[in-house]
């Protein structure tokens, strides 16, 4: 079998699946998405055989594919004149269409295209995890004036906002960070220019009051949970944890969402996921959001037992109807500080908790 790795080969977190799978001997490759380079091109060979090339590789009945990078990545090349935009529509196109083949043939995808396309929606990921059982706070997407204020209304002192996608900025020639975060919200802080809420679409949630954050990663059926805590219990712990002020400790998943979350992932498709919870004062666990391909090998840094990234390889490797559990294979791949170790002296991508699920050109210097 082979496992294709879909992002950058410099991808903090592709990087060291692949050395890792390599190192374990397993065949492993990395194929960015579609453009004019030779390595970068793609065919669907449609017959009595229908095949798709990525590249050089050609994909084979039980290879695994990871979805790391679920969407097209944006292209700088210019075919001619104004002819770019039409280009990258072309290229899109031809990576969707290459995606949704792959769920029709005898592949394993992880995840599956129309899965990941699905569950990276915040909407959908509320009303399933509600329909699975799961504690959801209170919320509301919306840029009407109205809608915002009568929600505050409702909840004018315990409130959050954020926004409907993270994002990293690193300036040149600094270590600062600077991260989108949620934030406190009252009513009396709402602007009072309704123009400010129809030009800024937003999520505004009911704020729970948290002891502590969870980070669930789910791979299959397995669910492995970390309690996350910043010296002052911080409403986003993302800022903490890339400056290293954050405890990281494994916790037991409660079985009720333990068995929500199987059934989430039985409604969207997705097998795997990175998912945050915030757990109240009264131990119950809130759903906030899942990103399915979101970073979690950082884990492994803060809490080198964890060993995410062995179970990652392991979960990858899965041979259909095996019986072992990935704990019982993880000792066969090596760990992410072995790969931290053997690439002490070289130039890798670094892992970072700042920006759960950021792409690797976002966190480029001067992005």
């Amino acid at each position: 079998m082979k496992i294709i790795v879909l992002a950058h080969p410099q991808d903090d977190h592709a990087a060291p699946v692949h050395w890792a799978l390599e190192q374990a001997g397993y065949q492993a490759a990395c194929w960015s998405g579609v453009s004019w380079t030779e390595q970068e091109q793609a065919s669907l060979l449609f017959g009595r055989r229908p095949t798709i090339l990525l590249g050089s590789l050609e994909l084979e009945e039980g290879d695994a594919i990871w979805l790391r990078q679920p969407e097209q990545a944006g292209q700088s090349h210019v075919i001619a004149g104004n002819g770019e935009e039409s280009s990258q529509r072309n290229y899109a196109a031809l990576f969707d269409a290459a995606m949704y083949m792959l769920e029709g043939l005898p592949v394993r995808c992880i995840n599956k295209y129309s899965a990941s396309r699905l569950v990276r929606n915040k909407g959908v990921q509320l009303h399933v995890a509600g329909a699975s059982g799961l504690k959801i706070p209170a919320t509301l997407m919306s840029n009407s004036p109205a809608e915002v204020r009568g929600f505050f209304d409702r909840y004018p002192e315990n409130a959050i906002c954020k926004a409907f996608a993270s994002h990293v900025w690193q300036h040149e020639g600094s270590e600062d960070i600077a991260v989108t975060e949620t934030f406190c919200l009252t009513r009396q802080q709402l602007p009072d220019d309704d123009e400010v809420f129809t030009y800024s679409p937003a999520i505004y949630q009911q704020m729970v009051a948290k002891q502590f954050d969870v980070r669930v990663v789910m791979m299959g059926e397995r669910i492995y949970s970390f309690a996350l805590r910043t010296p002052e219990n911080s409403l986003d712990w993302r800022h903490d944890a890339a400056v290293r002020k954050l405890s990281v400790k494994i916790v037991r998943t409660p079985p009720e969402v333990e068995a929500g979350l199987q059934l989430f992932a039985q409604k969207t498709g997705a097998c795997f996921g990175v998912l945050d919870f915030a757990v109240d004062r009264n131990g119950d666990w809130w759903f906030l959001e899942i990103n399915e391909q979101g970073q979690f090998l950082w884990l492994d840094q803060f809490h080198p037992q964890a060993g995410l990234l062995q179970k990652f390889c392991a979960f990858l490797t899965t041979q259909q109807g095996s019986t072992q559990s990935l704990e019982e294979r993880q000792g066969v791949f090596p760990s992410l500080a072995e790969y931290d170790q053997s690439h002490q002296n070289q130039e890798t991508p670094s892992i970072t908790a700042a920006a759960p699920g950021a792409e690797y050109k976002s966190v480029e210097p001067g992005k």
